[in-house]
């Protein structure tokens, strides 16, 4: 490993200090570390680079990416690991797991080539490499599982047939997570809850103890030249080689994901990290991260991106392999003195939320890969704020707003979209949006539902979800109104249509559910009567399913915290539950992506019901606007082009279903080996899989049905559920608490 990693950036970091030291008096904004902050939740509400100087600051890591040398599909990516020389080895897997044969190539930083000679090709068509390292003398350590899921752990010696080392690890298949081999040839094996360390004369020597994990994307472990690190509870545990004691805890760079990156190790006792944000360097015996590349601006910030395996080069770069939206990736990293070290452009794009917002993150990350001179500010309003109330999150976004200020992109998710419109706060998309309808780029049905009269598009959103219904008996074509369930549930007083849940969940369902129904004669405002129709049908069909205001803890063995949980549009995930159990005739289901899919299907198939769109509604996520006053509208406006376009809408991040019609080939063509197995309450158990083509083609055919879209102001929601609560709590009529809600709405509407 070459030291030139630490010294490049250390000069690219000098400089940049310099540079805002000499711009700091002429008014220059104050800039953070560009390798520490970027495309991610921020607490800047705004913010333009502005180099101040021709001499910019220069110098920073790139990412290309490493082509593999065989075409899509026809191979799998089983391992990548570095042999004694730090040159890449990859293995393969050609064909099926069962008798799949192994192939064997090495990369000397330009090309691939096959490695026939490997002892991999050895190994059993029936054996599954699993994980593999090589050794300070070029011995290959490999361990792979039989055809009875026994793992198995050998090695290859320079010339000789394998040999097994009886690790006792053959029961452990599914709770290993690596292979290490240190430079005395000690082998290091993490296993869920501890790490196995065999000698070099095959024997256990000690089990150290590790934070538990028995996910294979944990590979948060390294060997350094008198240490190994893996991961505890608090930071990664360095252990010592020679007496195998714990030597220290070192805090992570982000938080507890940090167990879900990967460590490398550098020159001596000095190691790196790859995560979300980027390569981190920890010095020996250092206290600080150094962000060594900026994730921001590249793939790791990709929240499709999962990392697998970082890699430390020969040449002063890195190679990051990891999987994206179900395909393994290989990316290189190298130093581009030239490039600047900040982008010259910040677009700076607010949301109330952003954790809900996995295609706007997306779309931000891979907006940068194409725009290198542009930052994608992404700022979470929730955590920005300070507040721990919407409302004034809300309400102090509206006053930056109204005075000019504020960021470029709004996701307008939960915002008081007509209010922005009627003060001139957005820009007019339409020049935008219409070409791509009219090209057969976006669903028309979508688009017309964000056209104004005049033809003007002042939002538009990247994502749908879709309620769902089904069940058995009357009760799935008696919710199409409240006026039919109220009916429908007067008539049954012993049967239930909503889960046991607190009476704000089924409360909050229901708004989002029979919105516009509850729309009076003014644009955007409730109509006072129909709320206490509303809150009296609640009720009613609360008290079928045993609601309650609150549960106790220890409710149904434990299960009362779950009824208590709330949920910002009421589906808490516990219809299939009812249904299953006969407490309830129906499930609602909010499906946000095909992995949603995969419980009802199971269901659905095993006792003959169908599935139906609710009233043809949805729920449109990450809306985006433009601000008219933002200083990067152009980039602004190439942004939510961009974020609509193919190149975000392929992927699905199960935040919602494309809205462009080119990608949803991609959706139906995209496969997963993805099963899960699941009983209520010690009943039948039931495997539901990854949709057939078949139920591909009827969910994405919903998407085309699509008419009435649900977005209802979140400070306008949580005011109704605040002010009706003594309803439900028997202090106060349905008449007085929809009069008190009544009054509380006039005062905000007047705002």
């Amino acid at each position: 490993m070459k030291n030139s990693h630490l010294i490049q950036r250390a000069a690219a970091l000098a400089l940049a200090a310099v540079m805002a030291a000499m711009t700091a008096g002429c008014g220059a904004k104050e800039q953070k570390d560009g390798a520490a902050d970027g495309a991610k939740e921020s607490t800047k509400q705004t913010g333009t680079a502005d180099p101040g100087a021709a001499d910019v600051a220069k110098g920073r890591y790139v990412e290309q990416s490493v082509a593999y040398p065989f075409e899509d599909g026809t191979e799998r990516v089983l391992d990548i690991i570095q042999d004694q020389n730090g040159e890449l080895v990859m293995f393969t897997l050609v064909g099926q797991e069962a008798e799949g044969k192994k192939k064997a190539y090495r990369y000397d930083g330009s090309s691939w080539r096959e490695d026939t000679a490997s002892p991999v090709m050895s190994l059993m068509d029936s054996f599954y490499l699993a994980y593999s390292a090589y050794g300070p003398d070029g011995t290959l350590y490999v361990i792979y599982s039989d055809k009875d899921y026994k793992a198995h752990l050998v090695k290859f010696a320079d010339g000789q047939t394998m040999q097994e080392i009886p690790a006792g690890i053959e029961d452990a298949m599914v709770l290993l997570n690596g292979l290490y081999v240190s430079d005395d040839s000690t082998v290091f094996i993490p296993s869920n809850d501890q790490v196995i360390v065999v000698g070099a004369d095959g024997t256990v020597k000690k089990k150290l103890p590790q934070r538990s994990s028995f996910s294979n994307f944990c590979d948060s472990h390294t060997l350094t030249v008198n240490s190994f690190l893996t991961t505890g509870d608090r930071g990664f545990l360095r252990y010592d080689l020679k007496s195998l004691a714990e030597k220290e805890v070192i805090p992570f760079q982000t938080d507890e994901s940090d167990v879900y990156g990967s460590l490398a190790r550098g020159d001596g006792d000095d190691f790196y990290l790859a995560n979300a944000k980027g390569i981190h360097h920890m010095a020996d015996q250092g206290t600080m991260w150094e962000t060594i590349v900026d994730g921001s601006l590249n793939s790791m910030s990709m929240p499709s991106a999962y990392v697998k395996r970082l890699l430390v080069g020969n040449d002063n770069d890195f190679y990051l392999w990891y999987s994206e939206s179900e395909e393994q990736k290989l990316a290189r990293y190298t130093y581009d003195p030239e490039m600047p070290a900040i982008p010259s452009k910040t677009l700076t794009v607010y949301g109330l939320n952003l954790s809900e917002n996995q295609t706007v993150k997306q779309a931000a990350s891979l907006f940068q890969m194409e725009h290198p001179d542009v930052r994608v500010e992404l700022i979470d309003g929730a955590s920005e704020s300070g507040s721990t109330l919407k409302s004034d999150t809300i309400r102090s976004l509206n006053a930056e707003l109204l005075n000019g200020n504020g960021a470029d992109v709004l996701v307008l998710d939960g915002l008081p979209i007509e209010s922005y419109i009627e003060k001139g706060v957005l820009e007019d998309l339409s020049d935008i949006i219409t070409p791509m309808v009219n090209a057969g780029e976006l669903y028309p049905n979508i688009a017309e539902s964000f056209t104004g009269s005049d033809g003007s598009v002042y939002q538009y959103p990247v994502r749908v979800s879709i309620p769902i219904i089904y069940g058995s008996g009357t009760a799935v074509n008696q919710m199409t109104s409240i006026g039919t369930l109220r009916a429908w549930q007067e008539a049954n007083p012993d049967k239930a249509v909503f889960p046991k849940t607190i009476y704000e969940n089924i409360l909050r369902q229901m708004i989002c559910l029979y919105y516009p129904e509850l729309l009076g004669n003014d644009a955007g405002q409730l109509d006072t009567e129909k709320v206490r129709i509303l809150l009296e049908t609640a009720k009613l069909a609360g008290d079928a399913g045993g609601s309650r205001v609150v549960f106790d803890e220890s409710e149904d063995g434990g299960r009362g915290q779950v009824y208590n949980t709330a949920e910002t549009r009421g589906f808490t995930g516990l219809s299939d539950y009812g249904l299953l159990t006969k407490s309830t005739e129906v499930s609602l289901v909010e499906l946000s992506g095909m992995m949603d899919v995969m419980t009802p299907s199971a269901i659905i198939d095993k006792y003959g019901y169908q599935m139906k769109q609710f009233n043809d509604i949805y729920y449109p996520k990450g809306l985006l606007g433009v601000t008219s006053f933002g200083k990067e509208k152009e980039t602004a406006r190439e942004f939510v082009e961009f974020a609509l376009s193919p190149k975000v809408q392929n992927g699905d991040l199960n935040d919602g279903f494309t809205v462009n019609v080119t990608a949803s080939g991609a959706w139906k063509e995209r496969a997963s080996m993805v099963s899960i197995s699941f009983s209520f309450d010690g009943g039948e158990a039931l495997s539901a899989e990854y949709p057939d083509d078949k139920k591909k083609e009827e969910i994405m055919g919903m998407l085309d049905k699509l008419r009435t879209p649900i977005s209802v102001d979140d400070i306008l929601l949580e005011m109704i559920v605040s002010e009706t609560k003594g309803y439900f709590e028997g202090k106060q009529t349905a008449a007085e608490a929809a009069g008190q809600f009544e009054n509380k709405a006039k005062l905000y509407y007047a705002e």
